[in-house]
């Protein structure tokens, strides 16, 4: 018999009862933790049981790391779902191995991890972003972010009259040796990223977002085995190019 207030039910043989596939995994969770952004990853838990990992929140549309994490949530509880649509009882075990592993989501909220035969490897957000930064970088049209707009895409302080509100300028060398900015948030064997950057006047800025995005995602999972589950490009600022002479070109040709 097992004692305390969350014991389940057993029988003679010492085996206790499955739990149902229905039951709250909120109250099942049990653990005291936060991701970094502060938020409880219990209520992230029950949305992706409830409605899925799709249905964000103003604050979650924002966030990578509460994206990263209900991403992970998606796919651990993937095997709960396969139980629920065929019986009502989950196999011994099955839930119990499920909320495992995103409770060790949950505690090691800083850190992606990924579980090796003969132990595992934690991997910070920080080095991500820099792993995203630097595939970002290679790609042909892109610059260094100003950094003068805020993650929902609003200019940051006082107008700035050497960057006016069109955010086409000309390129200062500066600008051409500093790389973009990156971001990122990270769950178990999850990532939500975030690029910050410039780009060459002149460009299609979808086309060269597109190509962003797909250069991230692979060198992402080649470079730590992670999975991107979202890849947001931000293109702050246009440069246009700089004349030969070392002035700057005018945006009307003359």
């Amino acid at each position: 018999m097992t004692d305390g207030p969350d014991a389940r039910p057993t029988h003679t043989d010492g085996s206790a009862d499955s739990p149902d596939a229905g039951d709250s995994a909120v109250d099942l969770l049990g653990i005291d933790a936060a991701l970094p952004c502060g938020r409880d990853p219990q209520p992230l838990l029950e949305q992706v049981t409830e409605h899925g990992a799709v249905a964000l929140d103003d604050h979650q549309r924002g966030c990578l790391h509460c994206q990263a994490a209900l991403a992970e949530f998606d796919r651990l509880w993937a095997p709960m779902r396969s139980v629920a649509a065929d019986r009502p009882q989950a196999p011994p075990g099955v839930l119990d191995s499920v909320l495992m592993s995103i409770r060790g989501v949950s505690e090691d909220a800083e850190f992606a991890r990924i579980d090796e035969g003969y132990g595992h490897t934690r991997i910070s957000g920080r080095v991500v972003a820099a792993i995203a930064r630097h595939h970002a970088a290679r790609v042909a049209g892109v610059r260094g972010a100003l950094g003068k707009l805020d993650r929902a895409g609003h200019r940051r302080g006082a107008p700035d009259p050497d960057f006016p509100e069109t955010s086409v300028h000309s390129a200062q060398p500066s600008d051409m040796a500093r790389g973009p900015q990156a971001s990122a948030g990270v769950a178990g064997t999850s990532t939500a990223i975030e690029i910050v950057l410039a780009a060459d006047y002149g460009r299609d800025l979808q086309a060269l977002a597109d190509q962003v995005r797909a250069a991230v995602v692979a060198g992402v999972r080649a470079n730590t085995g992670l999975e991107p589950v979202s890849v947001s490009v931000v293109i702050d600022e246009v440069l246009l190019p700089r004349e030969a002479s070392g002035e700057p070109a005018h945006s009307n040709g003359a």
